[in-house]
């Protein structure tokens, strides 16, 4: 390295970029400190970066595996480590597991995406790579649990995937589904069709004017562990999972577990949000008019919009006074908080469930 671009970093400082600016005095650092959280995961991604850059070096096969054993022996080595050393990889000529085969699957083996279960891919509608509706497919026939949050769901789309959500439902696998009425673009009856099945359940937002739900995402939980998701930007339609030019992320557990937990955290929120009300498909009429509003708003005049719902942060204080009444009798209670962040309308949200 000749030069040191200016610039922000996020390296951790070993002995050769030590060396380096050492070399280099007249240039100004700044440096920080390692939360003891992160710890683990940045020593981890940066020995594995030197590793795979020492395996990439050596072209014999059988001297690659020696050498990651080698590692792995040395760390199991370790006074208390000695649980890790099973964990020395097998030299044989298939050495990736593929599937454990469910008793009722006989000789058929389990479908599978063309993209891989274990590493991070991007999906930008190009012809050289899969198509997103057949990957989402093939996720949805290994897939354990489904949860799926589009903003409005086409009859068009629902088509392309019928087959595995029937596969879902003969293997009674449960999925959850959250969209809107967002636009009146949904094709009610393809909402309807999907909420009528036995292990499907379907949450609806029925803000068509404000709707801040613009995400799309489906994530594909499997109890082997290698649950995968795809974010992007991508409805349940026919021209976003084919031939649209969508962007979405496929991640993996394996490689970026962070990022599906961050999902299930945050599908859980509005999942359980106020926001967000179960449909049931014998009563569909609700949703079927505020479609029908949103396609057609003069044929019904102005529409007033006038459905105030708590913010997650006012939900956890009406909970907490909810819990200090009826656990401890405590009824004379006290809110602080800053300027602006709703203190009436959470009075007025109290005295409504109180």
């Amino acid at each position: 390295m000749k030069s040191l671009p200016h610039g922000i970093y996020e390296a951790l400082l070993d002995e050769f970029l030590r060396d380096t600016l050492a070399r280099h005095p007249e240039v100004r650092t700044v440096f920080g400190k390692i939360d003891l959280e992160e710890q683990p995961g940045l020593y981890a991604a940066f020995v594995a970066k030197v590793l795979e850059q020492a395996l990439r070096e050596e072209a014999d096969p059988e001297k690659r595996l020696a050498l990651g054993n080698w590692i792995l022996g040395r760390v199991a080595d370790e006074p208390g480590r000695g649980h890790l050393e099973k964990h020395r990889l097998v030299d044989q000529p298939k050495p990736i597991l593929l599937e454990i085969t469910p008793p009722n699957y006989g000789t058929t083996t389990i479908p599978r995406p063309h993209t891989p279960l274990a590493e991070s891919s991007l999906f930008t509608g190009s012809p050289q790579e899969p198509q997103l509706a057949h990957e989402l497919h093939e996720e949805m026939r290994s897939a354990d649990g489904v949860d799926i949050l589009v903003s409005f769901i086409k009859w068009s789309g629902l088509r392309l995937l019928l087959p595995a959500f029937e596969d879902l439902r003969d293997r009674r696998v449960p999925v959850r589904l959250l969209t809107t009425s967002y636009m009146g673009t949904s094709d009610a009856p393809a909402v309807e069709w999907l909420a009528r099945m036995p292990n499907v359940e379907v949450r609806i937002s029925y803000d068509t004017e404000r709707t801040r739900l613009h995400a799309k995402a489906y994530h594909f939980r499997r109890n082997s562990g290698f649950s995968t998701a795809y974010i992007g930007s991508a409805n349940m339609s026919h021209a976003a999972m084919t031939s649209g030019l969508e962007w979405n992320l496929k991640v993996t557990a394996q490689d970026l577990g962070h990022i599906l937990d961050k999902f299930s955290v945050e599908f859980e929120t509005y999942w359980n949000s106020r926001e967000f009300v179960p449909f049931d498909p014998e009563q569909p009429l609700l949703f079927r008019t505020a479609i029908d509003r949103a396609r057609n708003p003069r044929q019904h005049g102005p529409m007033v919009f006038f459905d105030l719902q708590p913010h997650p942060f006012q939900e956890r204080i009406l909970e907490a006074l909810e819990r200090e009444r009826d656990c401890h009798d405590r009824r004379r209670n006290l809110v602080i908080a800053a300027t602006g962040t709703g203190k009436t309308v959470i009075s007025a949200f109290d005295f409504k469930c109180f």
